[in-house]
């Protein structure tokens, strides 16, 4: 499919990247306002250790699983039509996740959410060169778009401690719900249509493949063997359908490079540390701490801001000592912060205990994601950058997916009844997501060699 040409006013481009720029707000709140919420919600509705952090990682695993085929299906049946259509699954899963009488039902929720979310997420990049010809004002739109999502993390923390603080946690996914409500209304109007060219195949294989691999290897972390084999099996049978598809959804040849694969491993890890921290960090203040939930949510803003100062950094250091070291100090760096957090305890104080631990975790972000973005993408050929982006954000939630899993199941095996053991399953499972910082540092170093691998 491709996008037919219109004459576009100013004001109707920015009110189109307007709804466009919704899709990564949407996503990146999806996570970040439940974050605040976790233990109300895990309270409210009866869900222990076990079963809590599921409610952030089956978000991100529904995400990994359907970004790749995602993406294709907006290439095949129109980006506008595949956005609307993405961010109504989103509401949906909103709607009934503010009205889930039960956790079970909650999981369910979050799992449409998560679909909804990769569903309209590749048709929104992909449209902003459409609504902006214009080399100077795409540059712009990219960066207000970019913007947007670095934004709404730490705004997301604050609206999802306040809504639950004065409205309740159910309020967080009705406000969700409403906001998606408001995109899919107005987007068949500011969005360009398209119009069908050549015939393009969907490869369905490939993408059930993919999506219950994934699904069932993050499963199986808790469920057991059976489904970790039925995942590892599927994803093998993904890797093999790939190689032999005329048109495959994820071209095989783009791991050939060594700044691909450092990209990969970088997603993989930059997001099992952090969304490994940010599942502890509201139980510690709110558990431990009796933080109310916004109190807990502007503890981490800080996050947010350092990560765009830092990622600015980045911009101008990575010209100069290259990707090697900017991304591997960046993981370091994150490594380092997280591992700070070993150190909490029943009266561990915020300016001199917690947020010097933040501070340097985000600014190893803020380096890890502009490296890992211009990585992801070096050595392939243009026209398949799409691709590219849309794997290597796979390999980001499938970190925030199966690698938090695997935290959380450190934690929770480690953790025993009152305060004390609360704290020490915390200690387990934050120790398990830096040490998969500090993995990650060594895995890119060695990938990326040579100097010559840098540029």
């Amino acid at each position: 499919m491709t996008t037919t040409r219109r004459h576009e006013t100013p004001a109707r481009q920015w009110l189109a990247l307007t709804v466009l720029a919704s899709a990564i707000g949407l996503d990146v709140m999806g996570l970040a306002v439940v974050n605040t919420a976790l233990p109300v919600v895990g309270t409210d509705l009866g869900m222990g250790q076990g079963a809590l952090p599921w409610v952030m990682t089956l978000y991100a695993v529904a995400f990994a699983g359907v970004l790749l085929p995602g993406g294709r299906l907006a290439d095949v049946l129109g980006r506008r039509r595949v956005f609307v259509a993405g961010t109504a699954l989103y509401a949906a899963g909103s709607a009934a996740a503010a009205m889930a009488p039960t956790g079970t039902l909650l999981l369910v929720a979050r799992l449409l959410q998560g679909m909804g979310a990769a569903v309209c997420g590749p048709p929104a990049l992909a449209l902003i060169p459409e609504v902006f010809p214009d080399p100077a004002r795409r540059t712009k739109a990219m960066s207000v778009y970019t913007a947007v999502g670095a934004g709404s993390f730490g705004g997301g923390l604050v609206l999802g401690g306040v809504l639950t603080e004065l409205a309740g946690w159910r309020s967080v996914f009705a406000v969700l719900a409403a906001v998606a409500l408001l995109v899919t209304a107005v987007a068949p109007v500011l969005l360009p249509p398209a119009v069908p060219s050549e015939r393009q195949s969907m490869d369905l294989p490939g993408g059930l493949l993919v999506s219950t691999g994934l699904i069932a290897l993050v499963l199986g972390v808790s469920a057991g063997p059976v489904l970790v084999v039925t995942g590892l099996v599927l994803l093998a049978g993904f890797v093999v359908r790939e190689k032999t598809a005329r048109q495959p959804l994820l071209p095989i040849s783009i791991l050939a490079g060594a700044p691909v694969r450092a990209a990969t491993a970088a997603g993989l890890v930059f997001f099992t540390a952090l969304n490994g921290l940010l599942y502890f960090a509201p139980l510690y203040l709110q558990n431990v701490l009796s933080y109310s939930p916004m109190a807990s949510g502007l503890a981490i803003v800080p996050m947010s801001v350092t990560v765009v100062l830092s990622a600015r950094t980045a911009a101008a250091l990575l010209p100069r000592i290259g990707m090697r070291w900017l991304l591997t100090g960046g993981l370091l760096l994150m490594a380092g912060g997280v591992a700070t957090w070993l150190m909490i305890g029943t009266g561990t104080g915020y300016w001199t205990g917690l947020l010097p631990g933040i501070v340097l975790m985000s600014v190893g972000q803020g380096f890890v994601f502009t490296t890992m973005t211009v990585a992801s993408l070096t050595g392939v050929a243009p026209e398949r950058h799409g691709v590219a982006g849309a794997f290597n954000i796979t390999a980001q939630q499938i970190g925030a997916g199966l690698g938090v899993a695997v935290v959380t199941a450190i934690a929770t095996a480690a953790t025993a009844p009152g305060v004390t053991g609360s704290i020490t399953g915390y200690h387990a499972g934050i120790g398990a997501a830096a040490t998969a910082a500090l993995l990650g540092a060594i895995a890119t170093a060695c990938t990326l060699r040579r100097r010559a691998d840098d540029h």
